[in-house]
């Protein structure tokens, strides 16, 4: 995990110290997508993307996104159990809704293997890293609670991703089509529960795609 850190670290400084270096306004673009975000077969969630790209050179560029996922629910249900042991069932089932909303920061270095940036068609690679955040509220079904003791177990989760992936750029001349899929690898997590809930970490590992469009709005 250092290792992976430190060569992020590493690739990213040297997009912006190339960028600070020598920035120029031509080569700077904006773009807005949307996509979606799948963290396994039976929860996934479309989402709303904007991003900032700059072109380094011919074959390299940094960008940086923004990913806005649309809140969606999960159904589930807890076991909660009786205040008083000799309770009879002294377990039940209650069912819950966890209402989530997420979002995704990301920034990336992109490597250009066939063709170049500016040409008509290219496919690169992705490596960078994300900060993911997930805030959840849970609504709880009718039990009786004089009787069992349940609380709602969902606050935060946020954490780090290192992300891999590879898209493809259509050039217009001041208008480019992108599309692009990641792996979103965790690195660490943080949060703010009281409880050991996991149904639906953000840092988990997922796979993305973002479909959209970026202008060169400075040419």
């Amino acid at each position: 995990m250092k290792k992976i850190l430190l060569l992020l670290s590493f690739l990213l400084s040297i997009g912006i110290f190339k960028t600070q270096a020598q920035f120029d306004n031509e080569k700077l673009s904006f773009g807005l997508g949307v996509g979606a975000f799948m963290y396994s077969p039976s929860i996934n969630t479309f989402n709303i993307h904007l991003r900032a790209n700059y072109l380094i050179d011919e074959k390299a560029a940094f960008v940086v996104g923004f990913n806005y996922h649309l809140p969606f629910d999960v159904e589930s249900s807890e076991r909660v159990y009786a205040l008083d042991y000799t309770k009879i069932p002294y377990a039940i089932e209650v069912p819950t809704i966890d209402h989530y909303s997420v979002l995704n920061i990301s920034g990336a270095y992109n490597y250009t293997f066939v063709h170049e940036n500016e040409d008509p068609f290219s496919l690169h690679g992705i490596i960078g890293g994300g900060y993911t955040h997930k805030s959840a509220t849970q609504t709880i079904g009718y039990y009786d609670q004089n009787t069992y003791r349940m609380e709602p177990e969902l606050n935060s989760v946020s954490g780090v991703v290192f992300d891999l992936g590879i898209g493809a750029n259509f050039n217009y001349d001041r208008i480019n089509v992108f599309a692009e899929t990641k792996l979103g690898l965790p690195l660490v997590s943080f949060s703010n529960q009281t409880s050991l809930y996991t149904n639906l970490n953000p840092v988990a590992m997922y796979v993305s795609l973002n479909v959209g469009a970026r202008f060169n709005i400075f040419e």
